[in-house]
């Protein structure tokens, strides 16, 4: 696992739109949780002494939610514990939980408070993602990648081809990926490995981000609209490679057992390192790989 330079660890910085989506966020999060967070160590002796878990997801963001999703069924087959999907989980659009839970047969879902991960038993950065770390807490056999339960179906046009995903949301200026030494590199990236290329843009994020913007400038390569996240599953499957950021579609990928290469800066967090995937920090003083 790389090790981040400790100038890139301070406060993050947010533009005043992240600012206000956090001020929100916090707001629904603290309201929907329960009045005592569960220790994992605590969780771990109920589910055996009771078979079955309740988790309530308390990020709201793709990943975050794919981070249980392969859970369940190791729980159900390894040990006979039963779970529930709380519906006081956060979680940024329907369509998250729709894709991720809906169509999991291995839970059931409850209005009752769960469980998330809160307070974590012994090191966590021992772990390469949170899903390792689930997997040792309950004691199952299991890789470190989501799972998802959809028929993802391949489209014709996008077959064969590399795609690049740079878009990323309001956790983008804490992430550093609005700074022109990210940018510098990224494109200096592309334009050393990558000669013909289709650019993802998203339906609900009409506006190209500046980023998008320089590559746009830069390649001018053919666009393709995602308008729904069975979509953006259908492209990743179709691509012959893909270079994504480190968002909920590196997660997403993982999640389909298709390889990505994933551009982040030095501040993106450590604990989604999923092996499936290979994770170039542009912005080491040499590019710093980690797929291990």
């Amino acid at each position: 696992m790389p090790v981040l330079n400790e100038t890139y660890k301070m406060r993050p910085r947010h533009t005043w739109y992240s600012k206000i989506l956090r001020k929100l966020f916090k707001f629904r999060r603290n309201k929907l949780l329960p009045s005592r967070i569960i220790p994992d160590s605590e969780i771990v002796e109920s589910v055996n002494r009771e078979k079955q878990l309740i988790i309530q997801v308390v990020n709201g963001g793709l990943g975050d939610h794919l981070v249980y999703s392969a859970l369940p069924e190791l729980l159900w087959k390894q040990k006979g514990v039963k779970t529930l999907i709380s519906t006081k989980s956060i979680y940024r659009n329907d369509e998250i939980w729709q894709y991720v839970w809906e169509k999991n047969p291995y839970v059931t879902f409850t209005d009752d408070f769960g469980w998330c991960i809160r307070k974590p038993v012994g090191n966590h950065s021992d772990f390469k993602t949170e899903n390792d770390y689930l997997n040792s807490l309950f004691g199952l056999q299991g890789d470190d990648c989501p799972k998802l339960y959809y028929d993802t179906i391949a489209l014709s046009e996008l077959r064969g081809c590399t795609v690049v995903d740079a878009s990323f949301g309001p956790s983008g200026k804490a992430n550093g990926y609005y700074e022109g030494e990210f940018h510098d590199k990224y494109i200096a990236y592309l334009k050393e490995l990558v000669s013909e290329f289709v650019l993802l843009t998203y339906s609900n994020f009409p506006k190209l981000n500046p980023l998008q913007k320089r590559i746009v400038d830069e390649f001018s390569p053919r666009l393709y609209e995602v308008d729904s996240l069975l979509t953006l599953s259908s492209v990743l499957v179709s691509a012959k490679q893909r270079y994504l950021m480190y968002s909920g579609s590196a997660s997403l990928s993982a999640a389909l057992g298709v390889s990505s290469v994933i551009l982040c800066n030095r501040r993106a967090c450590e604990f989604f390192l999923y092996s499936k995937n290979e994770y170039i920090q542009l912005t080491a003083s040499k590019y710093e790989v980690s797929n291990e």
